[in-house]
């Protein structure tokens, strides 16, 4: 029969159907079709609780940053299940690193105590593989965040394979620039492509009332560029934007003055950019 060909992906109606199934055995009181019926619905019930998907590696992050932080997810899917996940936290304070990596240093207990109850949350998800969980042992208190981006990460087709090794890769320039900058990148890298970079700078010798933060600085409309194509957030977005499209620095070609030729909507120089991408890349290759 060629509708056992047609995939049932919509859990609702499998429900549906498995009980339109057995009422219509029941009503029709032949044996026959009854145990027919019985067997096709333990096969939809079994299917609500088991969701097949593709092969590979997925992303997902939230769309911007709130409260000056950001949250990320990676999957990875073998044999159509969903056999690891990996839940991190972005920020935009300055010289920050990824959530984990700073939980891993030992340095903030805070982080060392989110990551335990991340590590518990992608645990349940790959051990239940239920994607619609309202709360998990030992997670922490919110997992709506990491859930959403689950279901929105398996909703995208997954990542292509890139050249880079997959975590987190942080650097911060040495060397202040003649902004008073002194700039830092952390890449996420999924399946060997850079999804994601967050390029922020650490401004030096600012007063107090001002965010050592280049990006949430900028972001508050307090770091005013006269005759710029955009706010610096805004432009380093869009180098950044170029960075994912080209997925290698030396493609992003500079003039002498360290502005690029052809990226749009940049003017600011890309140079200290380009540097720190390839410090941070060091341990990505």
């Amino acid at each position: 029969n060629r509708f056992f060909e047609i995939p049932i992906n919509c859990e609702l109606a499998k429900f549906r159907f498995c009980k339109w199934f057995i009422n219509f055995c029941y009503e029709e009181k032949i044996m026959k079709r009854t145990i027919i019926g019985m067997v096709f619905a333990m096969y939809c019930i079994g299917g609500l609780a088991a969701q097949s998907y593709r092969d590979g590696f997925y992303f997902a992050q939230d769309a911007d940053f709130t409260g000056n932080q950001k949250n990320q997810v990676v999957l990875e899917v073998t044999g159509g299940k969903i056999a690891g996940a990996n839940w991190n936290l972005l920020s935009l304070n300055a010289g920050a690193q990824d959530l984990k990596s700073i939980a891993r240093s030992g340095t903030v207990p805070a982080a060392a105590t989110w990551a335990a109850q991340a590590a518990a949350v992608e645990a349940f998800l790959v051990s239940s593989q239920n994607v619609n969980a309202a709360s998990v042992p030992n997670g922490p208190a919110n997992v709506k965040p990491f859930f959403d981006l689950v279901k929105k990460a398996l909703a995208a087709p997954p990542v292509a394979k890139g050249a880079y090794k997959d975590g987190w890769h942080f650097a911060v320039n040495p060397d202040t620039d003649e902004f008073y900058t002194k700039n830092s990148v952390l890449l996420t890298v999924v399946n060997g492509t850079i999804v994601d970079t967050l390029w922020n700078g650490i401004l030096q010798g600012m007063p107090p009332n001002i965010n050592p933060s280049k990006l949430i600085t900028s972001r508050a409309n307090g770091y005013p560029m006269t005759g710029a194509k955009g706010a610096w957030h805004q432009q380093s977005a869009a180098a950044v934007a170029e960075l994912l499209k080209v997925q290698n620095p030396d493609s992003i070609k500079l003039r002498a003055d360290g502005i690029p030729d052809a990226v749009s909507g940049v003017s600011i120089q890309m140079k200290p950019f380009i540097e720190t991408v390839k410090a941070a890349l060091r341990s990505a290759t």
